[in-house]
């Protein structure tokens, strides 16, 4: 049988978060490690921009005010407020029975462990089929459409993803949102109606005595049975580890990157 390492932490600096989704995904896909799935938190109210995202689509002074990093994230999409959310990246290489054809493909079977990992809680989510948005694709919010695959209950989204594809393999990453403030995304978006999004939900309006383990362990359990693999818990190795500081050092944390568009 085939396995997934499964990487459980907890909080962690944005610019450290981010350095280390991508030196994992950088061994997995050099296949120095096993496809992975990493679960984790941050540290504090942090915010991440799409790779090709404008900056100017969020208010950086009142992030600046209130203390949240911006990051910008190697994945695509739009503004996500990190806060109370469990976050979720899985990296596989090319040659993984894991990676897909496609990118489509990629997000379509994450996206069965996902919802299964939420039915196995007792909330009903399901997957959307949308391949575009009604225009909301435009917005900042990476939460304000609900797009190919990504998940919702009741037609509110509770989980956004983003991915990046490679020759030699992907990474996907994700939040899933405990709690929403729609008033706090409308002063890092700079926005001022909370209506805007009042199509996205939160796991605790579903399942308030859901805790954050509780669903750690549905996801594993979701992703064995979904690619049919065992996970197996570990830890970063050295060589992940002193990647991601210096990919911290060197990128995530400067201006040069973050402020890049």
């Amino acid at each position: 049988m085939n396995f997934i390492r499964l990487i459980n932490q907890g909080p962690a600096p944005a610019f450290f978060n981010m350095a280390l989704d991508e030196a994992i995904s950088d061994n997995v896909r050099e296949k120095t490690s096993p496809p992975t799935l990493r679960l984790y938190h941050w540290d504090c109210p942090s915010l991440s921009i799409g790779c090709f995202q404008k900056v100017s689509d969020v208010d950086t002074g009142y992030c600046e005010k209130k203390g949240y990093p911006v990051v910008r994230r190697q994945t695509g999409g739009r503004a996500v407020l990190h806060d109370s959310e469990l976050t979720y990246s899985f990296s596989a290489s090319a040659e993984s029975p894991m990676c897909k054809d496609s990118l489509l493909e990629n997000y379509a079977v994450i996206s069965r462990a996902l919802v299964l990992a939420l039915k196995l809680k007792g909330i009903e989510a399901e997957a959307s089929y949308n391949r575009k948005s009604n225009g909301s694709h435009k917005h900042p919010s990476c939460f304000r459409a609900i797009s190919y695959r990504e998940i919702s209950v009741r037609g509110k989204k509770v989980i956004g993803s983003a991915q990046r594809r490679y020759k030699n393999g992907f990474l996907q990453h994700g939040s899933i949102l405990f709690s929403f403030d729609p008033a706090e995304l409308c002063n890092v978006l700079g926005q001022h109606d909370e209506d805007t999004f009042n199509d996205i939900g939160a796991i605790n309006d579903y399942a308030d005595r859901l805790s954050f383990d509780d669903l750690r362990t549905a996801l594993k359990e979701a992703f064995e049975t979904t690619f049919n693999v065992k996970l197996i818990s570990d830890t970063p190795t050295r060589s992940e580890l002193t990647l991601a500081r210096e990919l911290e050092r060197t990128k995530y944390s400067t201006r040069t990157w973050n402020f890049l568009r």
